[in-house]
C-alpha cells in the first residue's frame, strides 16, 4: 500500500511539474488527450496500448513522459510502439489542479487616495510603484539601498493595500512562503530583507510565482498547488549576493540617503501623523537626532517619540543624552 501510494505521488508530482514548465501548454492538451484515449479505450490485455498517432503527437514527446515515469511502454517491436498512462487517477488530479483547482479570488479595490503621502520625495519611484499596481498583468518591483532611506516606510504603506501580505525575509521558516500563499492567497506579497531568505524552498516558491503565477508545494503524502495573480515588492539594502535569477523578476529602484532637508519632512510627517506628536516637537527630535545622534533613521525619531513620558523638548534632551552615552 505505501510502495502504491509512492508510485501515485511521483507521477503526480512529476506531472505537475511538468505542467507547470509548460508556458505553451501543448503538454497540457497531449495528457489531456491521453487521458480521453485511455478512458475510451480500456486494455483488452497487457499489451494493448496507443500509438503516437493515435493521441495526435510525436514519439520523442511520448519517450520524454515514459523517462519521467509519466507513461510505460507497454509493446515495443519493429514496426510499433505502445504506451499505456503508468496513473490515470494521478494524471487527472495534477491536470486538475493545475487547471486551478485552488484558485485566488481577487475582489474589486481601490487604491487608498493618500497612498505614499507620509513618504517625502521619491515622487519618481511613487510614480513607477502606482503604474505598477494599476498594470493588468504583475510587474514586480525591489526597493533597494542604504538603511533608512524609506524603503521600508514604503513597504509599510503598501501594506494597506487590500489583500496584502508583509513579511520579513530572515524571519521565514522553511514552509513560509507556501503558508502565506496558500493560505492567505494575497493578490501583494511584501518582503522586507529579501536578502535574509536563506532557504531554497522560499526561494523555488518565489521565483515561480513571479515567473508563471504558479506554486507547487510537492511533498511525501502532500501534494498542492495554486494560480495566483500577485505582484511582488521587496527591499533589500544590497543587492549583490541576490540570485540573478530572482533579481531578473524585479524591476530595481534605488533608494538613496535623505537629505538633511529630506530628513526633516519626513520625520515631521511620520510623528505628526502616526505618532500624534506635534509638528513643533518633531521638528526638534529631528535635529537632536540629526546634530547630536549623528543618525538620519527616522525609526530613530519614531522611538524617541516614543519613549516620551511627556512631550516636552527636555525629555527629547534627556533620552538624547542617554542614546549618545551607548554609542
Amino acid at each position: 500500500m505505501i510502495i502504491m501510494e509512492q508510485f501515485q505521488s511521483e507521477v503526480y508530482s512529476n506531472t505537475l511539474t511538468l505542467l507547470s514548465q509548460d508556458t505553451e501548454g501543448n503538454m497540457k492538451k497531449t495528457l489531456e488527450t491521453i487521458l480521453e484515449w485511455e478512458k475510451t479505450h480500456p486494455p483488452k490485455n497487457e499489451y494493448d496500448g496507443f500509438e503516437w498517432h493515435s493521441v495526435f503527437t510525436d514519439a520523442r514527446t511520448l519517450n520524454s513522459l515514459v523517462t519521467r515515469r509519466i507513461l510505460r511502454v507497454v509493446l515495443k517491436t519493429n514496426k510499433y510502439c505502445c504506451y499505456r498512462a503508468v496513473d490515470l487517477q494521478a494524471i487527472e488530479k495534477a491536470l486538475a489542479d493545475y487547471e486551478g483547482s485552488f484558485t485566488q479570488v481577487v475582489a474589486e479595490e481601490q487604491m487608498p487616495s493618500d497612498l505614499f503621502d507620509v513618504v517625502v520625495g521619491h515622487s519618481e519611484k511613487k510614480d513607477i510603484i502606482k503604474r505598477s499596481l494599476k498594470a493588468e498583468k504583475p510587474v514586480h518591483i525591489l526597493l533597494w539601498g542604504t538603511v533608512a532611506s524609506a524603503k521600508t516606510l514604503m513597504l509599510e504603506e503598501l501594506s494597506r493595500l487590500p489583500n496584502s501580505r508583509i513579511v520579513l525575509g530572515s524571519a521565514l521558516t522553511r514552509a513560509g512562503i507556501f503558508d502565506v500563499l496558500f493560505n492567505e492567497r494575497p493578490k501583494y506579497v511584501l518582503i522586507d530583507e529579501l536578502e535574509k531568505i536563506d532557504s531554497i524552498e522560499n526561494l523555488s516558491a518565489l521565483l515561480s510565482l513571479m515567473e508563471r503565477g504558479l506554486v507547487t508545494e510537492t511533498k511525501y503524502r502532500r501534494h498542492r498547488t495554486i494560480r495566483l495573480k500577485t505582484w511582488v515588492f521587496g527591499s533589500c539594502n544590497e543587492i549583490q549576493h541576490l540570485p540573478r535569477e530572482l533579481l531578473s523578476r524585479f524591476l530595481l529602484l534605488r533608494f538613496r540617503d535623505y537629505t538633511p532637508e529630506e530628513f526633516y519632512e519626513v520625520t515631521v510627517n511620520v510623528l505628526d501623523q502616526r505618532e500624534g506628536i506635534s509638528q513643533s516637537l518633531a521638528v526638534y527630535i529631528a535635529e537632536m537626532v540629526l546634530s547630536d545622534l549623528n543618525s538620519r533613521d527616522v525609526r530613530d525619531c519614531v522611538r524617541i517619540g516614543r519613549l516620551l513620558k511627556d512631550r516636552s523638548k527636555e525629555e527629547v534632551n534627556k533620552i538624547v543624552e542617554i542614546l549618545k552615552r551607548q554609542k
